[in-house]
């Protein structure tokens, strides 16, 4: 029986599974709530670039960002980054940044590309592999309750009876017999 198929594992994964849909859904419903509340919200494209560090700069208006001057390619941007993450850098340093998808005064417009903050950004990519692992639990279980084929059956001959059988008296002859007994 193969792991999934087993009720314990396949229960416990479909709780995991849709209490990671769950929390994904959450996560979306409140940044489209918060999106909703704030009028100095904008979209904006996502992205990601690789990019040099020029300086950094403290924001004396904010007290979650700060600014940091970077060259992408011949351009120079301004970026908009968490106060802890523009701490980590130095000039000369050539980083990845990813651009959220949306900008607005009170949180940072960009940040250093790792995959929690992928995931924290953009958190329906979760959903991928979600729906993956429902299908791949889905088709365990179809597989389990399929009929299992019938089994083989075998017919075992008692080889005691056989060699008695050697010895007995042909059909014709107890016929006769059980006829003379009788008559």
């Amino acid at each position: 029986m193969p792991m999934l198929a087993r009720p314990a594992v396949r229960w416990s994964l479909l709780i995991a599974l849709w209490a990671l849909v769950g929390a994904v859904l959450w996560i979306v419903l409140v940044q489209v709530f918060l999106l909703a509340l704030n009028p100095f919200c904008h979209l904006q494209a996502p992205g990601v670039a690789r990019v040099q560090v020029v300086s950094v700069d403290r924001n004396q208006d904010s007290q979650i960002t700060d600014f940091v001057s970077v060259k992408h390619g011949d351009a120079e941007r301004v970026l908009n980054l968490a106060k802890d993450e523009a701490a980590e850098l130095r000039p000369d340093d050539e980083v990845w940044i990813l651009d959220a998808w949306y900008a607005d005064g009170l949180r940072p417009t960009q940040f250093r590309l790792t995959l929690l903050r992928v995931l924290l950004e953009y958190p329906a990519l979760l959903l991928l592999p979600a729906a993956w692992g429902l299908w791949r639990v889905g088709k365990a279980k179809r597989a389990a309750d399929a009929a299992p084929p019938p089994p083989v059956r075998r017919t075992f001959t008692d080889d005691f009876h056989l060699r008695a059988q050697r010895f007995a008296k042909p059909a014709e002859e107890k016929k006769e017999s059980a006829t003379d007994e009788h008559g």
